[in-house]
C-alpha cells in the first residue's frame, strides 16, 4: 500500500510510522523550510519519519498544489494533520485517491473547527491536565506528543479498517479533543454512575488504595493493589496483622488511612531494591508491580531485547536504537532496519 503523508503536528507523523514499520511505502511531503532544526525536533523527525521517503513540495502555491494533486492519484491514501482552514486551501475534499484521513485539533466540522490548538491545551480542554498534579497545587500536563500520538494511532486503526475490510469510505475525520476525551476512563464514568468528580492526588489513584509509587533502596517501584491482591501485599510486607487492623481491612479505609498505610509500605520497601522488589513481588506474590526504569535500564533490558523490540535506524555514519512495534506476527523476528532522510536529504 502506498500512503501520501501531508502536515507537521506530530499526529500525521505517527500514524504514517504505523503504516511504514507495518511494510507500506509511505511518501512524506515536507514544506521547503529556511530555518535549523533543534536537537529536540531532530530527534522526534528521526523517530516519526526513519523509512519514509521525503520530498519538498510547495503545494500552498499553484505548481505545488498540482503536483500533490498528481502524487495523491498514485497513492491508496493521503493523511494529513493540516488544519481545516489549510485543508481547505489545498482542496483536500477532491484530492484523487482512495481514502483521505484528516487529523485536526476539534474536527474538520463544527464551532470550533477553526480553533487552533496544541495538545497541551486539548489535554486541558479534554479535563486531563486537571487530574495531574498533587492535591491543593498547581494542575500539570503530559510531556512530549501524548494527545497527537494517540489520536494518530487512532486514525492508522480506522484507516487500515477500512482498506482491510473494502468499506467503501472515502474520509476519515479524527478529531485530536475527542481522542483525549475518548481516554478519560474512570472520569466520566465516575460523573454518570455516581456523580463524582474525580479530582488530583499526584500519584494515588484516589479511589482505591493502595495504587501510587513507592521509594526503595535504589529507585522506586509503582504497585497496582486492587483489593483482591490485599492479602498478597500483606504476605510481602511480612505484616500478617493488616489484615484484622480496622484502619485498613476495608477498600475505603485503605483509602481514608493512606498516609499511615504509605508509612508502612515504605518503611518495607527501603530495604530492598527494585530488582528484589519485582522478582519477589510478581514471581513470589504475583502482584502487579513495576521498576520505575532509568532510559538506559529500558534500553539495556533483557525482556524487550529478546523479543527484538528495538529498530536501528542510520542517520548518516550512526546506527541508532529506537522503538519498533508492540504488536507483530509470531514467530517474532529483528525488527527491520531502517534509513533516516533529512528533509533536506
Amino acid at each position: 500500500m502506498r500512503i501520501l503523508e501531508i502536515g507537521d503536528n506530530k499526529a500525521a507523523g505517527y500514524c504514517g510510522r504505523l503504516f511504514s514499520l507495518n511494510g507500506s511505502e509511505v511518501i512524506r511531503v515536507d514544506l521547503p523550510t529556511l530555518t535549523e532544526a533543534s536537537s529536540i525536533e531532530t530527534a522526534r523527525d528521526i523517530y516519526l519519519h526513519a523509512g519514509k521517503k521525503r520530498v519538498c513540495i510547495e503545494y500552498r502555491q499553484d505548481a505545488g498544489q498540482s503536483l500533490l494533486t498528481r502524487l495523491a492519484s498514485e497513492c491508496d491514501m493521503v493523511i494529513s494533520d493540516l488544519s481545516p482552514i489549510e485543508l481547505d486551501e489545498i482542496d483536500w475534499e477532491t484530492l484523487p485517491t482512495k481514502l483521505r484521513v484528516s487529523i485536526t485539533p476539534f474536527g474538520r466540522d463544527g464551532p470550533y473547527r477553526t480553533w487552533k490548538a496544541s495538545g497541551s491545551t486539548l489535554l486541558a480542554m479534554g479535563g486531563y491536565t486537571n487530574l495531574m498534579g498533587e492535591e491543593g497545587r498547581e494542575p500539570l500536563t503530559l510531556p512530549g506528543n501524548y494527545a497527537e500520538y494517540q489520536a494518530g494511532q487512532y486514525a492508522y486503526t480506522a484507516a487500515l479498517a477500512c482498506t482491510t475490510y473494502k468499506s467503501g469510505c472515502r474520509n476519515i475525520d479524527v478529531s485530536v479533543l475527542e481522542t483525549v476525551l475518548s481516554l478519560s476512563q474512570f472520569t466520566t464514568v465516575m460523573w454518570t454512575c455516581q456523580g463524582v468528580i474525580r479530582s488530583r492526588h499526584g500519584n494515588r489513584f484516589g479511589s482505591l488504595h493502595p495504587i501510587s509509587l513507592y521509594p526503595c533502596k535504589d529507585g522506586s517501584v509503582f504497585i497496582n493493589i486492587v483489593p483482591d491482591f490485599w492479602p498478597n501485599l500483606v504476605d510481602m510486607l511480612g505484616k500478617p496483622e493488616l489484615l484484622e487492623d480496622e484502619r485498613f481491612n476495608t477498600s475505603p479505609g485503605r483509602v481514608e488511612n493512606y498516609k499511615a498505610l504509605d508509612a508502612i509500605i515504605v518503611e518495607a520497601f527501603s530495604r530492598q531494591t527494585m530488582s528484589e522488589l519485582l522478582e519477589s513481588g510478581q514471581r513470589k506474590y504475583r502482584l502487579p508491580i513495576g521498576e520505575v526504569m532509568t532510559m538506559e535500564q529500558v534500553l539495556s533490558d533483557e525482556h524487550l531485547n529478546l523479543r527484538h523490540y528495538w529498530c536501528k535506524v542510520s542517520v548518516g555514519d550512526e546506527v541508532l536504537k529506537i522503538p519498533g512495534l508492540a504488536f507483530r506476527t509470531l514467530p517474532l523476528k529483528p525488527q527491520k532496519n531502517q534509513t533516516w532522510v533529512s528533509k533536506d536529504g
